[in-house]
């Protein structure tokens, strides 16, 4: 199986989630299998041209894009020269 008929399947699989506000954003969740959340929006200037179809197809291909960047093999040709990072965070 290829990597886009994979990222694919797995969108297919997914828990999506969309949300609708102020007549023109769109906000979509996408919950995957392994339990990895993605999210995108998109959102439309004039309300009057809003089209929820086109928003979603636009949030879906921003996600799918999204999963082929997060599934596609990074190789890290020294391993040894990365350098461990930690901060504490004041919440």
């Amino acid at each position: 199986m290829d990597m886009q008929a994979f990222v694919l399947n797995e969108y297919n699989q997914a828990e999506k989630t969309i949300y609708v506000d102020h007549g023109n954003l769109i906000v979509m969740t996408v919950k995957l299998s392994n339990g990895y959340i993605v999210v995108e929006h998109c959102i439309c200037m004039d309300p009057q041209e809003f089209d929820i179809g086109k928003g979603i197809e636009l949030c879906k291909e921003k996600i799918l894009n999204k999963l082929l960047e997060i599934y596609d093999p990074v190789e890290i040709k020294n391993p040894k020269n990365l350098k461990k990072l930690s901060f504490k965070a004041k919440i």
